[in-house]
Formats: C-alpha cells, structure tokens, sequence
C-alpha cells in the first residue's frame, strides 16, 4: 500500500513493488480533471508524479487521454443555431426564478 505525503509526492510502503492502492484510487479520481487541465497547480503536480511512478495509471491515462483525442476527432458537428437561443432562453427564466 502506498499514500500520499504532506508534499503530494506517491510514498510506497515498505515491500510495495507499485500497483495499485489507495493513492492509485486518488489518482485516478482526478484523472479527467487532470487530462482536462482542470486541477489546480499542486493537485495536477500530485497526479503527474504519481503517474509517472506507477505503470497501470500510467496506462490509464493514456487510455482516457486517447479517448479524448479520439471524441474531439470525430465529434465535429456544431449544435443547431436555435439550440443556442433555447439554451439561453431556460437560463434567463432560472435565473429570474431564483431571484423572485
């Protein structure tokens, strides 16, 4: 088993050869934020170190960041002109139903 240090850094226990654990389960619970570039500094730098340390997150993030790549790829299509407006439209009225 392994844990997060008050650095952020992957620790390993002692006879742990990597693999995953707790720390795999962190990880991997940021992972879209992290592909996303959406976790602040120090989260995203707790996430890379551990990746670059332990193989099957290593592998996973390859995985979701091709998947990406792959739905941006091949979803090209613009919504409809009005959806825009809909969307709009249902946004004013929530926001106007919230404040009453």
């Amino acid at each position: 088993m392994t844990g997060w240090d008050a650095a952020g850094t992957s620790t390993p226990a002692a006879g742990d050869a990597g693999g995953c654990g707790p720390d795999c389960e962190q990880a991997l619970g940021r992972l879209f934020a992290y592909v996303d570039r959406e976790l602040e500094p120090g989260d995203a730098e707790q996430v890379r170190q551990h990746i670059e340390d332990c193989r099957p997150c290593l592998d996973e993030i390859a995985v979701e960041t091709m998947l990406k790549e792959l739905v941006k790829r091949c979803c090209q299509d613009k919504a409809p002109a009005d959806l825009r407006v809909k969307i709009h439209a249902q946004l004013t009225t929530l926001r106007v139903t919230r404040t009453l």
